[in-house]
């Protein structure tokens, strides 16, 4: 109960914890001592032992109520104990103590030594001012009683007890400073558990919001699309259909039916592998088939946009698809992915006539240039309108970051559009102000 508790639970500091059981174990041997020295010097056996056995008791008693505050089960605090809890309940147990005490000091000085581990517990439990003021009362009780018991006081009976007490003060105050370092140690470690926590929290919260922008990227990138151009070739077919020009609207429909087949392709692949397609050829393949594909589109529209793929780089001029400074799968499908987007953009925005799509593999870096004659637009005016619409440009860029590279944008109204992209060979994470562009 009034025993000094560790405040860093079961498994906390050694040296608290053999300092506390020392306590128990000197403060039993002493009345032991001092109950066989009394009994032994013929005191009166019911004066000697009524109260010796009360004091046990009592002593005892309050160990096991302290033992009930231990640690973690008061408060959820683990450095509580019956101080924290009770400290009138403690205080008066101190008190209970002492005057049992007292009144065995009274019936054989024997007793007399049990005074230290009393001092121990007052300073422990009382206010620092307070305890020494009862550390010098009962050092100054051990002195008298005997000198009013013994017609001649040694000086061993005066120095003992103050050498003693001193010694009491100096334990228990260092005790005091570990007690209160466990504790302020305690403090440090639930901060620091509770901050690993925290930012394990933000850690999974940002993985999990960065997986949702790579999934809407992709959504945009390829279902999206499709479906656009699904739509925008049902509007020509409605069209053909209301103008009797079957034939037209039939070849739309059949553009119309592979659209959609590719589509629902990608979003079962989607589903099962919850990441982008891979390509099923290399990027120069892939890309002259996109531009294919692409005047295909824009054909069932009923418009035309001619669209050109073009390969530079070490082999370029022996019209190789393949190449030694082919790019990693990362960024060849990244490139790809900003092609498909970008060419959107062109059918759906550009009201462009031709295209151009320049692959460039080289040993330090994949460059890849969209380029189109039609309308244009004001980059500027597009960067402060935030592109509210939809991921557009943003998401072209971000592509590029990602992967250390770099996506400009050069375009005036009635001039067309370039896009270039750079991508170093080894791509390294992008930072901050890259994402920020």
């Amino acid at each position: 109960m009034g025993n000094p508790r560790i405040g860093i639970g079961r498994n906390g500091s050694s040296v608290l914890q053999v300092l506390r059981i020392s306590l128990h174990v000197m403060f039993a041997l002493l009345l032991l001592i001092g109950t066989v020295m009394a009994l032994r010097d013929g005191g009166p056996a019911s004066t000697i032992l009524l109260p010796a056995t009360a004091l046990g008791l009592c002593y005892l008693a309050g160990t096991v109520a302290e033992n009930r505050f231990a640690p973690g089960r008061f408060g959820g605090y683990e450095g509580a104990n019956l101080m924290d809890a009770r400290p009138h309940l403690a205080q008066l147990w101190l008190g209970v103590i002492t005057l049992l005490w007292a009144l065995l000091l009274v019936q054989h000085l024997s007793f007399t030594w049990l005074m230290f581990p009393i001092v121990f517990l007052a300073i422990h439990l009382l206010p620092l001012v307070i305890a020494l003021a009862v550390t010098v009362a009962l050092t100054a009780i051990s002195i008298a009683v005997p000198a009013t018991t013994t017609a001649h006081l040694s000086p061993g009976a005066i120095i003992g007890p103050i050498l003693g007490a001193m010694l009491a003060i100096i334990v228990s105050l260092a005790y005091r400073a570990l007690h209160e370092d466990a504790r302020t140690y305690q403090r440090t470690a639930e901060k620091l558990r509770a901050t690993q926590a925290e930012l394990a929290l933000r850690e999974h919260e940002s993985g999990r919001i960065e997986e949702r922008e790579r999934l809407a990227r992709e959504i945009h990138d390829t279902l999206a699309q499709g479906l656009s151009s699904i739509v925008l070739i049902s509007r020509a077919t409605e069209a053909n259909l209301a103008a009797h020009h079957t034939e037209q609207a039939a070849q739309q429909l059949g553009v119309i039916h592979q659209v959609a087949t590719e589509n629902l392709a990608e979003a079962r692949r989607f589903i099962r592998d919850l990441s982008s397609p891979s390509l099923t050829s290399s990027l120069a393949p892939a890309l002259r088939r996109l531009c294919e594909e692409t005047q295909e589109l824009e054909r069932a529209r009923g418009r035309e946009l001619t669209c050109t793929f073009q390969l530079d780089g070490p082999e370029a001029p022996f019209g190789a698809d393949s190449t030694t400074h082919e790019p990693s799968d990362e960024i060849a499908q990244a490139l790809a992915r900003i092609a498909q987007g970008a060419l959107a953009n062109v059918r759906a925005h550009a009201q462009a006539h031709s295209a151009v799509l320049t692959l460039g593999l080289w040993e330090e870096q994949t460059t890849l240039d969209i380029f189109d004659d039609g309308r244009g637009f004001d980059p500027a005016k597009l960067e402060a309108a935030g592109e509210t619409g939809g991921y557009g440009f943003t998401s072209l860029r971000e592509r590029a970051t990602a992967l250390g590279g770099t996506l400009s944008i050069d375009s005036a109204p009635g001039e067309g559009t370039v896009i270039n992209v750079s991508i170093p060979a080894t791509p390294a994470p992008a930072t901050k102000e890259q994402h920020e562009h």
